[in-house]
């Protein structure tokens, strides 16, 4: 029987050549890269839906709550009038000259059957430069004499929020401490899908439990604003 020559591989002892093997790996690594980015973007995705719908969301549950406190407010006063406390370190921004629209808004409400003022604030939030904060405080009538009547600090009810600097947040309509009795809100969640182009979320309230000959001096002076 003939001898086989060295030089004749067996069948199956062939392997992968190094051209072979870096194609593979270049081909592998295309691959992964290419899975990574998919995974990095749909989670970016989500990231921004759920920022998205939690400012709605946030939106939402403060804007139930100012309708409570207008449904039963004894006096609404002008947003464009408002300054933040009487140091006036945070004044509240008048839109296009409107004096009855603004950033800020006070009530003299009796809402849950306790007579109290509250007041209203959409201001640019520190902590996320380009987007805005819509905070709440309140405090008991005569508040200036009366030791057992503290005024409350203020409280985040939202972020992630916009300012449109064509139109105010809050706005009066009629004239007079007791002839508005309709209060328009405009307020727009920031939305990361669509650049320029927030979630806006408006609301007409009336003031139906209303009882008038109230003082519209009930909620004033304005306490002095504490820190944010």
């Amino acid at each position: 029987m003939p001898e086989r020559s060295p030089d004749v591989r067996r069948k199956g002892d062939d392997g992968f050549s190094l051209i072979e093997l870096l194609v593979s790996m270049i081909v592998f690594g295309i691959a992964i890269s290419m899975i990574y980015s998919i995974v990095v973007m749909v989670q970016t995705k989500t990231s921004k839906v759920e920022s998205s719908a939690e400012a709605v969301s946030q939106l939402r549950a403060g804007l139930a709550d100012i309708d409570r406190q207008v449904r039963s407010g004894n006096v609404l006063y002008a947003p464009g009038n408002e300054a933040i406390g009487v140091d006036r370190t945070n004044d509240c921004t008048v839109f296009m000259g409107d004096t009855n629209s603004g950033s800020c808004m006070r009530i003299f409400t009796q809402a849950d059957g306790i007579a109290m003022c509250v007041q209203w604030q959409l201001l640019a939030d520190g902590t996320r430069p380009g987007t805005s904060v819509l905070r709440t405080r309140d405090w008991k009538p005569k508040w200036e004499t009366n030791p057992l009547a503290p005024v409350s600090g203020w409280r985040v009810v939202a972020r992630g929020l916009a300012t449109n600097a064509s139109k105010g947040a809050f706005t009066l309509a009629g004239g007079g401490a007791y002839g508005a009795r309709l209060l328009d809100v405009h307020l727009e969640a920031v939305d990361p899908r669509r650049v320029g182009r927030p979630i806006v979320i408006t609301s007409s309230l009336a003031g139906r439990n209303t009882n008038y000959g109230y003082d519209a001096g009930q909620c004033t002076p304005v306490p002095p604003s504490p820190a944010a």
